[in-house]
């Protein structure tokens, strides 16, 4: 019987968990366009763009300021459950709001992250109130961390795996069934919208080439999250005792700056991508190498200065970034050359090897498979050089 109710929660959970992230990315979704978009073409002034970051820069820094680093990350908030048993809401609509200055500032960073830690307060709100499940709390918190993954994601098994592996606990099916009814909610919900979902449909493999090349991009591809591990850590460091007022001006003077010079690697990545996938062609190959190294460093520095968020939009941009360079530089299948570069950057920066396969199964064709599964298998398994510090985002 307890289990039929929580497992009859859970769903109801993932329902309003649907339908609350489904309200949170349509407000981002519309932000974002009406802010760079509807505005620029109103306003005469070429430094419109460079204000609008260093502007929410400072109301971000406010927030901190008053209230405390925010959105918290995941081990924060694991960190939080471990000595509490719960995840405060006390300030959570300041968490969204800063969330969402973060993520309609043009930041390098995904909304996985601000929503994980939303939907676990609220979810600790809901428990509470709910004596029937007030014992399973940390349950249902699992369960809020992978309805919003399959969300984000627009994978059901994704969400419920990361999860799994994140919190070390065996409750599949239960993050299964609260995903499916919030990845359901959330599906019908953004037929109202005008927002597309981000699931690129990669074309079968027409021909593989058997040589160096396949290792030489494995090798670059770990070097590639070697360096972004590297950078975030060593960002995060210097930048520790910086005052957070200051240090996410700097974050905003820094973005701002890229929307001037390189406006692609702004956001999380998630519509260009969808752009280059059709185009990439005709992209200069230097600039898909420069663009898959900057945006990884672009991506550390956000987190490094005061803008937290999600890594892994930004990730999969510089992976699908770096695949279409070897491609064009080796001539081989393009589908062929991301799934390398993906798989393994991936795998050497997530280290969560079943979630990292489900995700990309979404993206890549069947006759790809047993590539994604070799080399997410074996790069996930090779230990990080010693001088690489773990993200803190694991």
């Amino acid at each position: 019987m307890k289990t039929i109710v929580v497992s009859v929660y859970a769903g109801i959970l993932g329902i309003l968990i649907g339908f609350i992230s489904w309200i949170f990315l349509s407000v981002v979704y519309k932000g974002i366009h009406f802010v760079w978009h509807t505005v620029p073409e109103r306003v005469e002034s070429p430094f419109y763009i460079f204000f609008v970051p260093l502007v929410a820069g400072v109301l971000i820094g406010l927030l901190q300021q008053r209230y405390g680093p925010m959105p918290r990350l995941m081990p924060e908030i694991l960190e939080d459950r471990k000595t509490s048993g719960r995840i405060t809401y006390r300030y959570i609509g300041f968490t969204t709001l800063t969330a969402l200055l973060v993520l309609i500032g043009g930041a390098s960073l995904g909304p996985e992250a601000a929503l994980i830690g939303i939907v676990g307060g609220l979810t600790t709100w809901f428990a509470e109130r709910l004596r029937y499940v007030r014992h399973e709390l940390s349950e249902l918190q699992e369960v809020g961390h992978a309805v919003v993954l399959g969300i984000v994601f627009n994978a059901p098994l994704f969400g419920a795996l990361a999860a799994e592996e994140t919190e070390h606990k065996k409750q599949s099916m239960l993050n299964l069934l609260a995903t499916l009814a919030g990845v359901g909610t959330f599906y019908l919900l953004n037929r109202l919208d005008e927002r597309p979902p981000f699931v690129v449909k990669f074309p079968a493999i027409e021909s593989i080439q058997l040589d160096w090349s396949i290792l030489f991009i494995i090798l670059i591809g770990m070097v590639f999250g070697w360096l972004y591990l590297l950078a975030e850590h060593a960002l995060m460091r210097l930048t520790s005792q910086v005052p957070i007022l200051f240090l996410t001006i700097i974050g905003g003077i820094g973005i701002g700056t890229m929307a001037l010079i390189y406006p692609d690697l702004l956001f999380s990545g998630e519509e260009t991508i969808l752009e280059y996938f059709n185009d990439w062609e005709r992209i200069p190959l230097y600039t898909l190498l420069l663009f898959s190294f900057l945006k990884l460093f672009f991506t550390a520095f956000c987190l490094a200065t005061g803008w937290r968020g999600g890594h892994i939009y930004p990730l999969l941009f510089s992976a699908f970034t770096l695949g279409y360079f070897f491609s064009g530089s080796f001539d081989l299948d393009p589908t062929f050359a991301v799934v390398l570069a993906t798989s393994t950057l991936l795998a050497t920066t997530m280290r969560q090897p079943l979630a990292i396969i489900v995700l990309l199964v979404l993206f890549f064709p069947p006759n790809s498979w047993v590539y994604v599964f070799g080399v997410v298998a074996i790069v996930s398994k090779i230990p990080l050089p010693a001088f690489i510090h773990p993200h803190a985002h694991n």
